[in-house]
């Protein structure tokens, strides 16, 4: 199996029960999400004395978000970074954005930490970050809605 070793700590190996230097490590994976196969790097653990990988609670989050942004990647959809990419570019909140596009409260986290949006959805996002106008209509739209301080940071990127 080829492995690449991230890191190395000396600790508590819950694979083994015996303490020891426990690998961090990347291996190529495949996973099948929605019926469609999907390769990605997946984290996991390393115990060298059972010869096993295994993951903690993180990684199992982390990789759950690997396989899906893997998954967006062959169906073009935006990845749930560059999801969050679109929100750093304009300083907008998740909360704030889903007000923005009239959306439920928590989509947008849902779509950055675990969901795979729609097609549609997608293609709204891909516009918005692609017409920094369309943006500044919607918020001139909704900025009545916005909590005061967001109303205030917004203004400053409409200039």
């Amino acid at each position: 199996m080829d492995m690449k070793i991230l890191k190395s700590v000396k600790q508590m190996c819950t694979c083994c029960m015996e303490e020891h230097e426990v690998k961090t490590v990347l291996v190529k994976d495949t996973a099948i999400f929605k019926g469609v196969k999907v390769d990605y790097d997946a984290s996991y653990l390393y115990c060298d004395t059972a010869e096993e990988l295994y993951m903690d609670e993180q990684q199992i989050r982390e990789n759950d978000i690997r396989i899906k942004n893997a998954y967006r990647k062959v169906k073009g959809l935006l990845t749930s970074d560059e999801i969050s990419g679109i929100r750093a570019k304009y300083g907008i909140s998740q909360n704030d954005f889903c007000i923005l596009l009239g959306w439920g409260g928590k989509t947008i986290t849902r779509y950055e930490s675990h969901q795979v949006q729609d097609k549609a959805h997608d293609t709204i996002l891909k516009k918005i970050d692609q017409d920094a106008e369309w943006f500044l209509t919607l918020l001139c739209e909704v900025r009545e809605t916005l909590p005061v301080e967001a109303s205030r940071q917004h203004s400053a990127f409409s200039g």
